[in-house]
């Protein structure tokens, strides 16, 4: 099972909402959401579409970034209103058992998945009172492999163990794009089950840092994943060339476009995010930065859902 790791914005949960809507990604692919927005609206939608199609997601309750970072019930209560279903409760531990336990219990949360670094002591009771709760089902760790003994104990439990890799190489302006050249992205696909792991999870194409709002950017990039012949997923970076101000945005796109659909249609790849890709090309219409990140993500997470489908 593939777990995507995304921050619940506009755009990453229009992704899911369209993906969800194809019958895409029911059955191998459950969304980790970090909320960073105070209103509900996004989430709302998603959810009306999840509970139609079938589709689940974890929602973090006590989200490390935006609006109400920090542990409260504000989005615990969020949860209840949909009596728990389709979106299931996730918590971040960073030494706050307590007020975790306390929420399990006066809510009567199930099915709960626990979210941690890998620089937990093998003798942070702490943690490991939370870890063996019943109502804890999944424990997602950041780069389990760093931490021997965390990853031993928590294989001992016998419940659901998730990996979590930060996968995509940040670069400090979008132009540095133009020197990097396909590159390989991600294994974990391919031996996350022989590796005793439930699932696997990353950021998708996206960083992991946390960004509020952004300014225009000079370059425009498109990131598309595919796999290789060994399916193995590589990564290109499309990016426009005309990057030496802020203007015509729409002509940077064209350019990024340009590459990347005839790279996908010399390569015989194939996907509703590239034929939605390939429309706004071939029609020359720009439909913004929002939707360019939602196809790349929405790209990524179809490579992944063909793949585990068809294994």
């Amino acid at each position: 099972m593939y777990y995507p790791f995304l921050r619940a914005r506009q755009f990453e949960l229009i992704a899911l909402r369209e993906l969800a809507t194809e019958g895409a990604t029911q059955g191998v692919i459950v969304p980790i959401l970090e909320p960073v927005k105070e209103t509900h609206n996004n989430l709302n939608l998603a959810h009306k579409v999840f509970q139609e199609k079938g589709q689940s997601a974890y929602l973090v309750v006590n989200p490390k970034f935006g609006e109400l970072a920090g542990d409260s019930q504000f989005y615990i209560e969020y949860l209840a209103t949909f009596n728990y279903e389709v979106f299931l409760p996730a918590f971040h531990y960073r030494n706050n058992a307590e007020y975790i336990n306390q929420s399990i219990e006066q809510f009567g949360l199930t099915n709960c998945m626990l979210i941690c670094e890998n620089d937990i002591e093998g003798d942070d009771t702490n943690f490991k009172s939370i870890a063996e709760l019943q109502a804890v089902s999944l424990i997602t760790v950041n780069d389990p492999g760093r931490n021997r003994s965390l990853n031993r104990y928590i294989r001992g439990l016998q419940k659901g163990f998730v990996r979590l890799d930060d996968l995509f190489e940040k670069k400090d302006r979008n132009s540095d794009f133009l020197d990097v050249t396909e590159h390989r992205f991600s294994e974990e696909h391919i031996h996350y089950s022989t590796e005793g792991f439930e699932g696997f999870s990353d950021y998708t194409v996206l960083p992991s840092e946390y960004v509020e709002g952004g300014s225009t950017p000079r370059a425009v990039v498109i990131h598309l994943t595919y796999l290789n012949i060994q399916n193995e997923i590589w990564i290109r970076h499309f990016t426009s060339e005309t990057n030496d101000s802020i203007a015509n945005v729409q002509g940077k796109f064209a350019e990024a476009a340009a590459k990347a659909v005839n790279y996908c249609r010399q390569n015989g790849l194939s996907n509703s995010a590239i034929t939605e890709l390939e429309t706004y090309f071939d029609t020359q219409h720009y439909p913004g930065l929002g939707t360019v990140k939602k196809l790349s993500i929405k790209n990524h997470l179809l490579v992944l859902s063909n793949f585990l489908r068809n294994r």
